[in-house]
């Protein structure tokens, strides 16, 4: 019968700190609760990550070429502002430029226009060959497709053409012609 006392003493005793710590864990709960509610949200809006991640390419790229002009990378060579600044005075009337191209790092140059007469683009050549931009450069192109009354179509280039090139613009020069 002690036993049998001593037992239910003990589940007594064992019931109220069961109680006890219950009511202890409802508080503290509350309280993070409470703790929880005073931080803001941390999550990441995915729109605003995907946004953050272009600008930061954006400004990688720009830092990359500030970096590139701060090491006065560019050179006389690499410019191409002659070359542009050049066409424009030219004085040969009769030419009309459409479409100008810088390629391979300002190494060629394409021109297309319109003349009216083939005679001017001859001149034109000539008179552009006489510019610092342009000395040492040949036309290794040069395409003048007859068009209607007083215009005429015509292509310049310093880059050679291929054989591909070539049917494709014989192609043309033919279907044009027909």
């Amino acid at each position: 019968m002690a036993v049998s006392v001593a037992l239910l003493a003990f589940q007594t005793y064992s019931s109220g700190q069961i109680t006890q710590l219950e009511q202890e864990q409802g508080e503290l709960n509350i309280e993070l609760a409470t703790l929880i509610a005073q931080f803001p949200n941390n999550s990441i809006d995915k729109n605003l990550q995907v946004s953050i991640d272009r600008e930061n390419k954006l400004i990688t790229k720009k830092k990359r070429a500030i970096t590139f002009l701060r090491q006065d990378s560019i050179s006389a060579r690499s410019s191409f502002t002659p070359l542009i600044e050049q066409l424009s005075q030219q004085d040969v009337s009769g030419i009309w430029l459409s479409k100008v191209e810088v390629m391979n790092q300002g190494k060629d140059i394409q021109l297309s226009g319109f003349a009216k007469t083939p005679d001017k683009v001859s001149r034109y050549i000539a008179t552009l060959g006489s510019k610092d931009a342009y000395r040492g450069r040949a036309f290794k192109q040069i395409n003048i497709i007859k068009g209607e009354m007083p215009w005429n179509e015509f292509f310049l280039s310093t880059q050679k053409k291929s054989s591909d090139e070539l049917s494709i613009s014989q192609e043309r020069a033919l279907g044009r012609a027909l």
